[in-house]
């Protein structure tokens, strides 16, 4: 029986896609480099507008640019040239826990453990794994208590220079930038977090292993924070001195008791206005992007847009559009695939192109290839939904054999279009939301035959 459960436990272990080690080494060292990189980037601004700062403030009170900059200040600069050096630039800082690294560091720490029993493939690629872990606990626990040092130096100079300087433009250059590189770097460690197919599948084979649960009980970094190791039993020992939830709860029911009949409903009360607040509390830092009680809340108009990667600020969306039949002409359906750029949270634009199909006529119904157009487009956001829209084609509408044909410039029709466009997001897994546009082609006169200058679509974002 024992045998049984070993080999069940080494076959689990060898169902393990070699994709999840090379999957995790790939996601370290991009979410390294982003961070590094824009910790870089953010230091050299801070430290530009920190000495337009001290150069002023040198001229309007001499003492507390010295207090501010003398005695061997901690300041953006020195910050940007040790992290250059590749110094640690402070020590022994308390950073917060980190439940996705505990679970990452843990598995491969247990994969590490039963190397002798992995087959080839997956032992080989190991080693990296374990090293680059090893190294990104190290790089996170200096990252967070440098966006703390970052946090503290900018309420510095901005609670010291503010009374001397007024509202500056340069305090107002460091608030934003501090604020928009800690919002920044809570993206980046939200798409870290995010679990990929081979990791989703790895969990599984590793939750099949009892071994696994016991191993993650005893050398999980939540187990060594509290000092906790599973008993015998599989349940976590109790810690000497810790007080258990019954004895708290005895202890509130003596102090009620002992404040007389009315304590209760003071109680209730007082904890219902501390709700209260919470929650107005709690609906402020969500506004402002945050999640925890450590979120920055701005005391300015945020553009979160800053805040993303390039890759999650493109839009990718399909429209379509039904062209009646004429008398020159069969039905047909305009079939648009666009990517755009969003600018900032009003504004996106971006280009296109689109095929166009035709249907036939009732009587006779059959599909051909009509043409294609190439497209460019700006929406700008007018009030909740609804945007401004305007955009500019180029179709070729008539059914062509080789690209050569697409070379006559002259046979293209001109398109400019302006309009209202409404958005909705929709919970889907397969689309993030809908378009419906309304548009009048300003063009429409200069085309060869007399086509409807009223343009509608509707489409899907991804």
């Amino acid at each position: 029986m024992a045998q049984t459960a070993a080999d069940s436990a080494i076959d689990n272990l060898n169902r393990i896609p070699t994709k999840y080690i090379t999957g995790i080494d790939k996601k370290i060292d991009r979410y390294t480099n982003q961070v590094t990189n824009k910790t870089e980037k953010t230091l050299t601004k801070l430290s530009r507008w920190e000495n337009k700062i001290r150069t002023l403030l040198q001229k309007a009170n001499p003492t507390a640019a010295e207090k501010l900059f003398g005695n061997n200040q901690l300041t953006f600069t020195s910050m940007l040239q040790k992290l250059k050096a590749g110094e640690a630039v402070v020590s022994q800082y308390p950073t917060a826990y980190d439940s996705y690294r505990d679970h990452l560091t843990t598995n491969v720490k247990y994969l590490q453990d039963q190397k002798s029993k992995l087959n080839g493939k997956l032992s080989n690629v190991l080693d990296s794994a374990s090293i680059k872990i090893a190294s990104l606990n190290e790089e996170e626990d200096r990252s967070e208590a440098l966006q703390q040092i970052i946090k503290e130096r900018k309420r510095q100079i901005i609670s010291e220079c503010f009374q001397y300087l007024g509202n500056n433009k340069y305090l107002g250059k460091i608030n934003q930038e501090t604020y928009y590189y800690l919002q920044t770097l809570k993206n980046f460690k939200e798409l870290f977090k995010d679990s990929q197919k081979a990791e989703q599948a790895a969990l599984t084979m590793l939750n099949k292993i009892p071994a696994f649960q016991a191993f993650v009980q005893q050398n999980s970094m939540l187990a060594g924070l509290f000092g906790a190791p599973a008993a015998s039993n599989g349940s976590a020992a109790s810690i000497a001195g810790l007080q258990t939830s019954s004895s708290v709860s005895a202890l509130i029911q003596n102090q009620i008791a002992a404040g007389g009949p009315n304590a209760m409903s003071q109680i209730t009360g007082q904890l219902q206005a501390a709700h209260s607040e919470l929650s107005k509390l709690k609906d402020k830092v969500l506004k402002a992007g945050g999640s925890s009680s450590d979120a920055e809340i701005p005391d300015f108009k945020a553009d979160n847009t800053k805040t993303k990667t390039f890759k999650q600020r493109l839009e990718f969306s399909v429209d379509m559009q039904s062209i009646g039949a004429n008398a020159y002409l069969p039905a047909k359906e305009n079939i648009g695939f666009n990517l755009g750029f969003q600018i900032n949270e009003k504004s996106s634009a971006g280009i296109g192109a689109s095929y166009l199909a035709g249907l036939g006529t009732i009587e006779h119904i059959h599909l051909t290839h009509q043409g294609v157009g190439l497209r460019s487009f700006v929406d700008w956001k007018l009030k909740r939904q609804f945007f401004l829209s305007g955009g500019f084609e180029m179709n070729y509408n008539t059914v062509f054999k080789n690209l050569s044909q697409l070379q006559q410039y002259s046979t293209w029709q001109q398109s400019g279009l302006a309009g209202i466009s409404k958005k909705m997001p929709i919970k889907n897994k397969w689309f993030k939301g809908t378009k419906f546009q309304l548009l009048y082609d300003l063009l429409a006169s200069q085309h060869p035959f007399n086509t409807h200058p009223i343009v509608f679509r509707a489409g899907f974002n991804f």
